[in-house]
């Protein structure tokens, strides 16, 4: 029987995590007919994720287990074991064998499968499908700036979810064939990252030079690139220099100055590991005050759009001018006894 081979894509959302799975299917690659349609919004060239992937098993696997998919905590891996998730494992191994039904080169992404390595690297382990994982770097600054622009969220936020997605991205696949691709670069000079995915990870010719020149030439959109590096987007210090040393160390991986086995890359991502495991519960908390304020915001928006405060206005402002009268009256009280 022919080796199955299965390509993940990893990276935060606005990382250019589908640009590079439409590089795969450039490359030969299946990515299926069960593709989620692209948005004015947020992607107009398309997602390029699998719609099963995503609702039936990433959004239910969420669901089942209580947990928030878009927050920076991740679930451990005894959870996505458990026999609660049974259900869904099951449903999984067989849209993986229909997937794999005519073709032994297949590839999905969704930025919360980096959430659920556990749970797919055990079935695939099971079905003996060889990983290989694509992992998405761009500028965390422009990464947090596309996500505030499309969702509202502070910067700050961002940067956190950007963290939350790159470092175990890199980190759960070191052992596993994988390859840094910078979203810039592939912008830049798209045949050459493209030759360069194909080398990593060793994927033979599977189309012709026709599909390569369309997604170099037609498909690529450098326009869709808003990041400014002359907006001062002042966040804390603290995270963005964190995430400054995440990304050039990532850097050096997508420009194949350093491999993962190399160990000066090794000796480095230890110590970003060890750093953030110091700040990880504060990073969560903040985190969380971030997207609890955002949510506050939302709802005092939608207060003041609704009918009712409409109708209420006439009210409130009969009320200020008696708050204001009342002020008044205090005042001349208390000038009156001062005389």
């Amino acid at each position: 029987m022919e080796q199955k081979n299965i390509f993940i894509v990893l990276g935060m959302a606005r990382s250019g995590t589908s640009a590079i799975t439409r590089s795969l299917k450039a490359l030969g690659i299946e990515l299926g007919d069960k593709l989620t349609k692209g948005r004015e919004k947020w992607n107009p060239t398309g997602f390029w994720e699998d719609n099963e992937i995503v609702y039936k098993i990433h959004k239910e696997i969420f669901s089942c287990l209580n947990f928030p998919p878009y927050g920076i905590e991740t679930p451990d891996r005894d959870q996505l074991l458990s026999e609660q998730l049974q259900y869904i494992r099951n449903f999984a191994i067989e849209l993986l064998k229909q997937r794999f039904a005519n073709t032994c080169y297949w590839a999905f992404k969704d930025p919360s499968t980096v959430k659920l390595l556990p749970f797919w690297q055990s079935i695939l382990d099971e079905l003996a499908i060889k990983e290989h994982y694509i992992i998405s770097l761009r500028h965390p600054l422009a990464v947090a700036q596309s996500y505030h622009r499309v969702t509202g969220h502070d910067i700050e936020v961002g940067l956190l979810l950007w963290i939350a997605h790159v470092i175990p991205a890199i980190d759960e696949t070191l052992r596993k064939k994988n390859v840094v691709v910078s979203y810039d670069l592939l912008l830049q000079k798209p045949k050459e990252q493209l030759e360069r995915i194909k080398n990593h990870l060793a994927i033979p010719t599977l189309t012709k030079n026709l599909e390569i020149d369309f997604y170099t030439n037609q498909f690529l959109d450098k326009n869709l690139q808003h990041f400014d590096g002359k907006v001062d987007l002042q966040p804390p210090k603290q995270i963005i220099n964190f995430c400054m040393k995440v990304y050039q160390l990532g850097m050096q991986l997508a420009q194949d100055e350093i491999t993962s086995e190399h160990e000066a890359f090794l000796s480095s991502w230890q110590e970003i590991k060890n750093e953030l495991e110091e700040i990880y519960s504060v990073y969560c908390y903040v985190d969380k005050l971030l997207k609890r304020i955002h949510q506050l915001e939302n709802q005092l928006r939608n207060i003041n759009k609704s009918i009712a405060w409409k109708m209420l206005y006439p009210l409130r402002k009969v009320d200020d001018l008696l708050r204001a009268r009342r002020k008044d009256i205090r005042k001349l009280n208390r000038l009156l006894k001062a005389y």
